[in-house]
């Protein structure tokens, strides 16, 4: 589960979107952290592996400026215990061809593979490792993106082709110079919280990333999924990306959910917040949501996600006592000093 952000207006943009970073890295992300910018009509990217402080050091990722921008903190299962799997060319965002498109993903597009055999004839893919055999699974949707506007479509119809393709959960975000005051969204089913301001727009994976500006902003809001998101200055269009794609409507039972949880943090004595989430799917999940945990798993392959309500839910624990948090740096994905959030009983 990756970290994003975005932004459209005149604040500084580099420091404004590698803080949103920053606050969001502890809860899964910081393998690889990249920047995508419109300044002056031209588009800019630097990213490479590693945190976001490690990732300024190393680049030139700070200097970057513009009025619209997209910023990514990568996080991969494989990637955190093999740096084969976190090469600088694997981090986001990807550019096409041409360079005149750039896009981040969030998620997992689970039949990349069809899509990458595809579409490998006709576009080089710089996420590939020989050495593994492996590319990331968001590279395939710069490319599709990229075609269907070649096509001639619009960002907005170009998304509607692109993301019925698509099997999984994602998150895909575009900048182009072509309009170099908008950033494009599609979301199926990725956390996304958006604000809006005056002569100003942002995105951020969760609302940690608005915790320096969260006073500035004239609202922040969770956008509802399966939706097209166009940002503005100050303005934020909104519209369904697939009619044919249906939202699960399950509810939690929090006092199942606590239980669960804090019977998993018990037996654990400290665990971190990959590794809790990865033990309540699905079997935990279901038991909150009372249903059987096959039905959790086939919700998860079409894509259902649990983020934002499962960080908001850790937060109440800890605010009425029940547990207590802490954020360490550990090595992964080759680099030390990788911040990660762990969760211990009061």
């Amino acid at each position: 589960m990756c970290q994003l952000a975005a932004y459209v207006g005149d604040r500084p943009i580099a420091p404004l979107l590698l803080r949103a970073l920053e606050l969001q890295e502890p809860l899964y992300a910081g393998h690889a952290t990249g920047l995508g910018v419109i300044d002056d009509g031209v588009l800019r990217v630097v990213k490479d592996s590693g945190p976001v402080a490690r990732v300024k050091h190393a680049t030139d990722i700070g200097s970057l400026e513009g009025t619209a921008g997209i910023a990514h903190s990568r996080y991969n299962g494989k990637a955190r215990d093999d740096p084969r799997y976190n090469v600088r060319e694997m981090s986001h965002p990807f550019l096409n061809d041409d360079g005149s498109l750039a896009l981040m993903h969030n998620g997992t597009i689970y039949n990349y593979r069809e899509h990458w055999e595809r579409l490998r004839e006709v576009h080089p893919f710089k996420s590939y490792v020989e050495e593994i055999d492996a590319i990331t699974d968001s590279e395939v949707a710069v490319h599709m993106l990229s075609d269907a506007l070649a096509e001639g479509k619009s960002m907005e119809a170009a998304f509607r082709e692109v993301t019925p393709q698509l099997t999984g959960g994602f998150l895909l975000a575009a900048i182009t110079p072509d309009e170099p005051e908008t950033v494009w969204m599609a979301n199926w089913y990725q956390p996304c919280v958006v604000a809006v301001g005056d002569d100003e727009a942002m995105f951020c994976s969760s609302p940690i990333g608005f915790h320096d500006i969260r006073h500035e902003m004239d609202r922040i809001f969770e956008p509802p999924r399966n939706s097209i998101l166009k940002l503005t200055r100050g303005k934020v269009e909104i519209t369904t990306m697939d009619p044919g794609r249906r939202l699960y409507d399950w509810k939690m039972d929090e006092g199942r959910a606590a239980d669960v949880i804090l019977r998993i943090v018990k037996e654990r004595k400290e665990i971190d917040v990959v590794k809790l989430s990865n033990v309540l799917n699905a079997e935990g999940w279901a038991e909150a949501f009372g249903v059987s945990p096959e039905s959790f798993k086939k919700e998860s392959l079409q894509g259902f996600r649990l983020v934002n309500e499962y960080f908001g839910f850790m937060d109440k624990l800890v605010a009425s006592g029940f547990l207590k948090e802490k954020i360490d740096l550990r090595t992964e994905g080759g680099h030390p000093d990788t911040p990660r959030l762990s969760y211990s009983l009061a």
